[in-house]
């Protein structure tokens, strides 16, 4: 069982009706394992640079990690760039963004279409690849007529086959959105902008539910409230270190390591 760590208020200011939910990390654990690869990508290319052959691998790796960070969230183009600016920076010549990006896309799907292939046949079953209590955190919400979106930074592509895999769709009234082929199509901020639109409401009255700051600070700038899910994504039910700095810093209002107290949950969010 665990406690809401509370980071800056104890309640919302008032009772949500509409919640934004991130995907990977926060509600599903099928790209579980990404980070390694992105991570072990970089470091591949960047000891190819000049500058880059001598810097030790905790240096490497520290600097690589320090630049995925701030493109959490962010469809994966984003840290391709990044890779070509550092490549430049340690007096490499880069390959195009998008290549780089189709590189770590293949390497990616390795790991997780032999996931999605099992859930496919119905040979996995779906509740491997959830956060733990996400299930009753979606049915609580939905019992309350909150009406739920989807936001990932993940093409939405991937993200709309992922949900019916893991027989969740159903909860996603407000739509499941996704990284488009423009970068500049979809962003965590354009989609908060847009839910407070289409449900003419301000941002009081949003909860935004994620494991990365991107999401975070898109929900806390429009004025939400905003639930942290520091998960660590190798099954263990414990807050992730990392990712609670990361929430923390981008103004986020609780934290949890998932969502195996919903009542607990239910009864800070909507306290009569």
């Amino acid at each position: 069982m665990f406690s809401i760590e509370i980071v800056r208020r104890k309640f919302p200011k008032c009772r949500p009706s509409v919640v934004m939910f991130d995907f990977d990390g926060t509600v599903g654990l099928i790209r579980a394992g990404w980070h390694e690869i992105l991570v072990s990508f970089h470091a591949e290319v960047l000891r190819l640079t000049p500058k880059g052959k001598e810097i030790g691998d905790i240096i490497l790796v520290k600097l690589i990690k320090e630049y995925i960070e701030t493109n959490i969230g962010k469809p994966p183009i984003y840290q391709s760039y990044s890779l070509v600016e550092a490549v430049r920076c340690l007096g490499g010549e880069p390959s195009p963004a998008e290549e780089y990006n189709d590189i770590y896309s293949e390497r990616l799907s390795v790991l997780c279409e032999p996931r999605r292939e099992a859930l496919r046949r119905g040979v996995a079953n779906p509740n491997d690849y959830l956060v733990s209590g996400v299930l009753r955190m979606l049915a609580m919400l939905r019992s309350r007529n909150i009406k739920i979106y989807m936001a990932s930074g993940t093409e939405e592509h991937f993200v709309r086959e992922d949900v019916k895999l893991l027989k969740i769709d159903n909860f996603f009234d407000g739509g499941v959105y996704g990284g488009q082929p423009d970068p500049k199509a979809f962003s965590k901020k354009i989609m908060v902008e847009r839910i407070l639109t289409e449900n003419q409401i301000d941002g009081s009255e949003l909860l935004g539910v994620g494991d990365g700051a991107t999401e975070t600070t898109a929900v806390c700038e429009a004025g939400g409230f905003n639930i942290g899910v520091a998960s660590n994504e190798d099954g263990k039910l414990t807050v992730d270190s990392w990712k609670r700095r990361q929430l923390i810093s981008a103004g986020t209002d609780w934290i949890i390591p998932n969502y195996t107290d919903t009542n607990q949950l239910e009864e800070r969010l909507f306290v009569e």
